[in-house]
């Protein structure tokens, strides 16, 4: 019996394990979405691409498997592309299933097909292919769900001309799974992932080298203050088994990087919570790290670039990467491990207890782990600040009241600018779950789509998104998407009615000139959310935000609090950015200052 290349694309899917996707329709897609929904693959669909891609990238980091979007031809499409490049550089396995008119009529003026959508897709992928044989889909799915998955995980494009997707082929010289195979909801995943054939279709990661593992335990027993810094390496579930049978072996306290976090449980002892603020803090005093383990981390904005602010520059560091080119990229390594980060804390730890069978321990550093995680408790000096500013609670009172009270093991995706540096401040508080953030590009107003794909992967657990009126002004018609589809999601609008890192940056920078496209309305987002059918609530004084939250909770359904705080304040991460106004050279907001003409030497920023 003939089946169309939609069948084939969704048979496909199944096979891998898929069981959700998130996109918006277009008839280019209807084959496949039938079939997908015919293969019981549960289709969530958003109000933008952008999101659909955001939340398949959500998806994909709590879950450690890939994440699929699918958007129609041309201007869904274009828009889709905007959520590719946060997974692209955050390292999140998606693939983006799209269409194009026929074959045939290729540069022909036709509908939605004037976009060179494989070009498009070049700059912000892995890799990216237009399928021209139906025959061929099975195996270039395969090819591209591998290709996401391998080595850095990344995104995959796919495109599936609308030819290919309704025409018809006999299924039984490429289809990866007979028309009776198992329910997608019994598929198994990860590398035990098998075909209808019995063979496999997802090859293991690679592991460290023997020689790897020796020299490491060396630089492990000649430091005095070591710390493991776990990025996003560490895909999928939380806590990682790997990552705390290695702590607990060794000692070693744990920092995660900007808001990548969970692989460590909330709780624990040798948890230090966020790395560059707790890390900087003992590096100026001059008690920081002497070696830095790095597994699945990667230097750059969130561990103080070039400079030595977080990790000082004399600090031995071993980095334990999928990518052999990232050891080096911007600072000297004493030792690269190019394998899966999970894999290598295993063997590490192997390694650890064999040694210590046969006597040979590792030193007892306790008071450093005491002291290095400690740090993450000590209260910032903003904390004696007054809780009121111009008539609006000050955003740290704020949001440290929001972060006390959201109770423990939830998944908070918090958002950009100055309210995520706000909320680092007190994150410890809440006790998370996990955590996630707009990662190194810094993409505002991705987070709602983040939210979503958490909540589909874990249907049980508590979200809750914290963002900026800045950034919630991007996609608040994703309320819609949130309420039909039954996501309980938690969004709390954290609202200073401005652009705060750009207005208090163009304050330090120019004064009473200030002000420039940086200023919003105060908008009453509530009734926003409360437009599209989720609850509503706006605060204004510290003292109604418990009663709120505990409403907001209580809700059955998506809620919105529209969190009023004051926009005259400026975070200090903010003045750190910008703090080399009165030295000599040109200030570059969020990067080093360039040197004055004729100087020698690279003038340093935050560093």
């Amino acid at each position: 019996m003939a089946v169309t290349g939609g069948e084939l694309a969704a048979r496909t899917l199944s096979a891998f394990g898929v069981r959700v996707a998130f996109g918006l329709h277009g008839g280019h897609l209807d084959a496949l979405l039938l079939a997908c929904q015919r293969a019981g693959i549960r289709l969530v669909d958003t109000r933008h691409e952008a999101v659909a891609v955001n939340a398949a990238d959500g998806y994909a980091r709590v879950t450690g498997e890939i994440g699929v979007a699918f958007a129609t031809a041309g201007s869904g499409y274009s828009n889709a592309v905007a959520g590719l490049g946060p997974a692209r550089i955050d390292r999140s396995p998606v693939l983006l299933l799209t269409s194009s008119p026929p074959l045939r009529d290729a540069e022909s003026n036709a509908l939605q097909g004037s976009v060179d959508q494989v070009a498009l897709a070049a700059p912000v992928t892995k890799w990216a292919h237009r399928v021209t044989v139906i025959e061929e889909i099975p195996r270039i799915l395969g090819l591209a769900i591998r290709t996401a998955l391998a080595g850095p995980p990344g995104p995959v494009v796919v495109d599936l001309p609308i030819d290919l997707l309704f025409g018809a082929v006999d299924p039984a010289p490429v289809d990866p799974a007979p028309v009776d195979s198992a329910p997608v909801d019994s598929a198994p995943s990860g590398p035990e992932l098998t075909g209808s054939s019995g063979r496999a279709l997802l090859p293991f990661p690679p592991g460290p080298a023997p020689e790897a593992v020796d020299q490491a335990i060396d630089l492990l027993r000649a430091a005095r203050r070591p710390v493991l810094i776990a990025g996003s390496g560490l895909r999928g579930p939380v806590p990682s088994a790997p990552l705390v049978e290695f702590a607990e072996a060794t000692g070693i306290p744990v920092f995660q990087p900007g808001l990548i976090g969970g692989a460590m449980p909330a709780g624990h002892p040798l948890n230090g919570s966020v790395a560059a603020r707790n890390l900087g803090a003992l590096t100026a005093e001059g008690s920081g790290p002497d070696l830095v383990l790095l597994a699945g981390a990667r230097f750059g904005l969130y561990l103080g670039g070039r400079g030595g602010s977080v990790i000082p520059l004399e600090a031995r560091v071993i980095e334990i990467d999928s990518d052999a080119a990232e050891p080096g990229r911007l600072r000297p390594f004493d030792l690269g491990i190019t394998a899966d980060a999970g894999l290598a804390l295993r063997a590490l730890t192997a390694a650890v207890l064999t040694a210590a069978a046969a006597g040979a321990t590792l030193p007892d550093w306790s008071g450093w782990a005491a002291t290095a995680a400690g740090a993450a408790r000590r209260e910032p000096a903003v904390a004696s600040e007054p809780a009121l500013v111009g008539g609006r609670p000050h955003p740290y009172h704020a949001l440290r009241e929001v972060l006390s009270r959201i109770g423990p093991g939830a998944t908070l995706v918090i958002d950009g600018g100055e309210l995520s540096h706000w909320a680092m401040m007190s994150l410890p508080l809440a006790r998370p779950r996990r955590t996630m953030g707009c990662g190194y590009l810094g993409f505002l107003g991705m987070t709602p789509g983040l939210a979503i794909g958490a909540q589909v992967a874990e249907p049980d657990r508590r979200v809750v998104l914290i963002i900026g009126d800045g950034g919630a002004g991007f996609h608040p018609q994703e309320f819609d998407t949130m309420v039909r589809h039954g996501l309980p999601i938690l969004t709390i609008v954290v609202n200073n009615a401005c652009w705060g890192m750009s207005l208090h940056g163009q304050q330090l920078l120019y004064g009473g000139e200030a002000g420039i496209v940086s200023m919003l309305a105060d908008t009453a987002y509530e009734r926003v959310a409360a437009g599209f059918g989720a609850a509503g609530y706006r605060v204004d004084a510290l003292d109604e935000i418990g009663p709120v939250l505990a409403d907001a909770a209580a809700h059955d359904g998506p809620a919105c609090v529209n969190l009023a705080v004051s926009g005259e304040v400026t975070h200090p991460v903010t003045e750190a950015m910008l703090g080399m106004t009165g030295a000599a050279g040109t200030v570059l907001p969020y990067y080093d200052n360039l040197p004055s003409p004729g100087a020698r030497g690279t003038a340093t920023g935050r560093g």
